[in-house]
């Protein structure tokens, strides 16, 4: 019964981890991964106590390390400092309560019930902890990964540091408990200080994450309002077009009129090349795929592309923007949606502008069921399809390649979007699929 208990100890740091880190696990990974913190648990419990809690601890860390393409992030450490306080402070806070109520519920019975508080405060810590986290999730906004991992050093290395202070100071006074088997006062006193200290580092690190998000907002609505001033102005341009157009439409017509009825085709032919002809070039220049963002009333994402599109006519691209039918949102979080969008048009733009004919199309179609972005960019460059997305791998050179690894990264937080990528001779597409069976933003 011992082994059952101290299995079930080991399997709840775990447990924790995978709830607070939402890392998605194959059955042969979670087969792996427990057996390894079965056996590992077992071994260092053995020959150090509770001080084998710490062992796990760097397992946590290694898992994350393969979870993010083997390299070691902040965010990765905070999972497992968080598992390991986390699972002592739930098991401390479950042990006098779940003892008295085993005692009453079998208070009249003969049985040996000795093992059935420990069996049961073993058994609760994961239970509470995704309880808590469900109740946290459903009336608080998840937190943004991207965020936190971006401002690591504000957020999560304090609190870091003061999990790794609860942790130096709680396991030592957990190994005098369990030597001697009784906490004095002071040591009770303690422990429920470093609790506390746990709570303010979580209230700390909310508190934190709210503000840096707030900023980040702020910066993004500038940014937008820089990008909405663009468009106007391009509307404004178009608009001057076309009135000039509209001024000059009656006399064309007249002279069109008057060379008809003469049967002065060379006038005609002169009139056309002159006038209609250079006119249907204008109606076709690159200004009018803002007309199409009328579709659009996502305003973030509206500004977004109206920048991008600014910017590649200035680089002289060739660019062809649809939106047939009108989009009132978008199926994802604005953020992480509009970082998406940003990455695969920067990179289509600067990967279009090194070719000959540079030419960039941008399609945004919506159905029942799904929505899609396509862009696609006429390309001169070889690359490996199956490497797009590693970390640090770009056809660019060295020092490239970040854009469409957090691309991925962002992917693995949003199971109801995906991204396709196709490699044709002289073009490259990448279609962004949201679909509508997730929550709408």
């Amino acid at each position: 019964m011992i082994n059952l208990i101290m299995a079930i100890q080991i399997l709840s740091f775990f447990f924790i981890f995978q709830s607070i880190s939402r890392y998605r696990f194959t059955i042969r990974e979670i087969i792996i991964w427990l057996t390894v913190f079965v056996l590992i648990g077992f071994v260092s419990t053995y020959f150090i106590g509770v001080w084998g809690a710490v062992t796990l601890f760097l397992c946590f860390i290694g898992i994350s390390y393969f979870k993010n393409h083997k390299t070691i992030t902040a965010l990765g450490v905070f999972y497992g400092a968080y598992a390991l306080v986390m699972n002592s402070f739930l098991g401390y806070l479950a042990a006098d309560p779940l003892t008295r109520l085993v005692e009453f519920i079998f208070r009249q019975s003969s049985a040996n019930i000795n093992y059935l508080p420990y069996l049961f405060t073993a058994m609760a810590p994961p239970v509470i902890n995704e309880i808590g986290l469900r109740a946290v999730r459903r009336y608080v906004p998840q937190l943004n990964k991207e965020i936190l991992q971006e401002s690591s050093r504000v957020i999560l290395f304090p609190v870091i540091v003061l999990l790794m202070i609860i942790i130096l100071s709680v396991y030592p006074i957990l190994s005098i408990g369990n030597a001697t088997g009784d906490f004095s006062s002071f040591h009770r006193t303690l422990l429920i200080g470093m609790w506390l200290l746990f709570i303010i580092a979580l209230l700390y690190m909310q508190f934190q994450y709210n503000h840096i998000q707030k900023r980040v907002m702020e910066k993004s609505k500038s940014e937008q309002l820089v990008q909405l001033k663009d468009y106007a102005a391009q509307l404004e341009k178009m608009y001057d077009e076309l009135r000039g157009f509209r001024h000059d439409y009656a006399n064309i017509l007249l002279t069109l009129e008057d060379g008809i009825y003469r049967e002065d085709w060379e006038q005609v032919k002169q009139v056309f090349e002159q006038t209609v002809k250079p006119t249907g070039q204008l109606m076709r220049k690159n200004e009018y795929s803002f007309v199409k963002l009328r579709n659009l009333h996502v305003s973030e994402v509206k500004s977004i592309l109206a920048a991008k599109i600014i910017m590649a006519q200035q680089m002289k691209i060739d660019v062809s923007l649809e939106i047939e039918e009108p989009i009132q949102l978008i199926q994802m979080g604005l953020i992480s949606f509009t970082r998406i969008l940003s990455i695969l048009l920067d990179n289509a733009i600067e990967a279009a502008a090194k070719t000959e004919k540079a030419k960039l199309w941008i399609v945004l179609l919506e159905d029942p069921a799904t929505q899609r972005i396509i862009i696609e960019n006429s390309s001169g460059e070889n690359f490996s399809l199956r490497r797009l997305g590693e970390r640090g791998y770009s056809s660019k050179g060295k020092g490239r390649g970040l854009g469409l690894y957090n691309v991925q990264q962002i992917l693995k937080e949003n199971q109801f979007v995906s991204l396709e990528t196709e490699a044709r001779p002289s073009l490259f597409s990448q279609t962004l699929i949201l679909r509508k069976t997730g929550e709408r933003k």
